[in-house]
């Protein structure tokens, strides 16, 4: 098979790629049939009599090939499904766009450019990092359309260096939370039991009574309040959203409280939003 007909197919049925090589592999040990005395037999004499490691006297049994052929099918596993992370990112970006040639063109320009091969490369690894499908993906082809819109990427390097930083320590939960802000920002939250404040920043964790709050008022549906909450927490502890107090100015009177992004999180909210 072609090496592009074969990202095709694991990019359509991902599970069969996975199962053959399992079943293959699975096949194979069983064929080999090595008992439980012979195992027991290596165990004994490589911790008795040999003095040499248990994986050097297993080495040199039937099972070095195996071992061998394992480890290099979860090394071709990775690469097959890494090359299909990074065509069904582009595909998705493609997906964005109205103008595909357009489009095509801007991403040529962005990974024949150094600063742009550099972002560009970041973004495959935080790829790698996760599901062949998914949150994250949605998230990166949209910062990767936004990515292409900027006429001078020497200029904005250093700040998508940040943001894709930023992207990479968050869960996709609060990356998705992020891009929902426009949703939550005016949501008053409960004045919490205890209330320390410093500059309007209020002092301890108070991400579960956000979280109650945003699911009671169907900021974010579907979504348990365990996992609200560490959404929340993600967001404040990689400084893009923190919980604060202040009036309205149709209260003055009245402290009140909600949950804000900061400057840095505006910007990657921004870097992330399918605009």
């Amino acid at each position: 098979m072609e090496r592009k007909e074969e990202i095709k197919a694991i990019i359509e049925h991902p599970e069969y790629m996975m199962t053959a090589e399992r079943q293959s592999l699975q096949k194979r040990i069983e064929n080999k049939n090595l008992d439980s005395e012979e195992v027991k037999s290596v165990v004994t004499t490589t911790a008795k009599d040999k003095g040499k490691s248990l994986v050097s006297d297993l080495f040199n049994t039937k099972w070095f090939d195996l071992v061998c052929d394992i480890a290099d099918t979860g090394d071709k596993l990775k690469n097959n499904l890494d090359d299909a992370k990074k065509v069904k990112l582009l595909g998705e970006y493609l997906q964005k766009t109205d103008n595909h040639e357009k489009a095509l063109k801007s991403l040529v320009d962005l990974i024949t450019d150094p600063y742009g091969l550099a972002l560009y490369s970041k973004i495959i690894n935080i790829l790698s990092d996760s599901p062949a499908d998914g949150d994250i993906l949605e998230i990166l082809s949209d910062y990767l359309k936004n990515l292409t819109k900027e006429e001078s990427l020497q200029n904005v390097f250093s700040r998508n260096k940040t943001i894709l930083t930023l992207i990479d320590k968050c869960s996709p939960q609060a990356l998705i939370l992020l891009r929902m802000y426009n949703k939550w920002k005016w949501t008053l939250v409960p004045r919490p039991q205890t209330v320390i404040s410093n500059g309007g920043h209020v002092q301890g964790n108070n991400t579960r009574l956000v979280a109650q709050t945003f699911v009671e008022n169907k900021v974010i549906e579907n979504v348990d309040v365990d996992d609200v909450q560490m959404a929340i927490y993600d967001l404040e502890k990689n400084g893009l959203a923190e919980f604060i107090s202040g009036t309205l100015n149709s209260a003055p009177d009245k402290t009140v409280f909600a949950e804000r992004t900061t400057k840095i999180g505006e910007m990657v909210k921004n870097a992330i939003s399918n605009n």
